[in-house]
């Protein structure tokens, strides 16, 4: 079976949380552009952004540096995605060794949240949804929680250490949900059993991670496959000598902006219209 067609993957990829782990993947590959080209990578993840949406989101730069980014979505909402490890990043992982021993002054929350505290002093009441896998989940779980915001997070870490606080210093209204793989992951499968005050997810596990010792663990698990998106389904309608076309499924397909399919070429395929046009359509069914 192919992931695409497990049900609860299927479901997970036609809700908007498939969203934010395209924006937490992104963060990854915003600090790799501004390492190696400070002044083109704000244009060159913005190309990213308008590979993984349908609807144009925005980079916002002022709130963006190498640990998060901010970005803007067409419905004047936000996500804030914070960036995970790079196991050759000393900072990175030092803020890891922090969850590890559950010292809750992380270097790392202190930094992001300052990037937060300069976003909300500009839109202090705009809709905003907090995402991160691994590291990043945790940086933004952490001020997700302090301020009471929107929160879906990826592989999120677990250290025995803080079994306790984690679930006793919890005071937030907001939704906070976590996604893990089914699978054993020894970084985040500890919240399974120990985090009472998350809504909990387990994925199936993707056949490409398995082969990896910390598959269970990549963001790649919830990303969508790229050989088996969800497509969109062109219906075609007769009625009497009008035959009409329409993709009811649209909202649910998230694809490349490079590929989007213009609905209105689907539509109102009469007699008298644009002939050429109804011929390619007919050739694509």
């Amino acid at each position: 079976m192919a992931d695409i067609d497990d049900p609860l993957f299927v479901q997970y990829m036609q809700s908007d949380d498939v969203a934010m782990a395209e924006a937490s993947d992104v963060a990854y590959k915003h600090e790799l552009n501004v390492n190696a080209n400070p002044a083109t990578a704000n244009e060159t993840t913005q190309k990213l952004l308008n590979e993984r949406f349908t609807e144009p989101h925005f980079l916002m730069p002022q709130f963006s540096n190498t640990h998060a980014i901010t970005i803007e979505r067409p419905n004047k909402e936000f996500i804030l995605a914070v960036r995970g490890t790079r196991p050759t990043n000393i900072s990175d992982l030092a803020a890891d060794a922090q969850i590890l021993l559950n010292d809750r002054n992380n270097s790392r929350v202190n930094s992001v949240e300052k990037l937060y505290q300069s976003f909300r002093a500009e839109y202090p009441t705009h809709k905003l949804t907090i995402t991160g896998h691994s590291l990043g989940s945790y940086v933004g779980h952490q001020i997700a929680n302090k301020y009471d915001e929107t929160f879906v997070g990826f592989s999120h870490p677990a250290s025995p250490l803080g079994l306790v606080s984690d679930n006793l210093d919890y005071n937030t209204t907001a939704s906070h949900t976590i996604y893990l793989t089914k699978n054993l992951d020894v970084i985040s499968s500890f919240n399974k059993y120990a985090k009472f005050t998350d809504q909990i997810i387990s994925l199936p596990q993707k056949k490409a991670t398995q082969r990896d010792y910390l598959g269970s663990h990549s963001i790649d698990n919830f990303l969508p496959n790229k050989k088996d998106k969800l497509q969109p389904r062109i219906l075609k309608t007769k009625r009497g000598r009008n035959v009409y076309y329409s993709t009811p499924n649209a909202e649910d397909v998230r694809r490349s902006a490079n590929s989007v399919a213009h609905i209105d070429e689907f539509e109102n395929c009469y007699p008298g219209a644009p002939f050429e046009k109804c011929k390619k359509i007919n050739k694509k069914l």
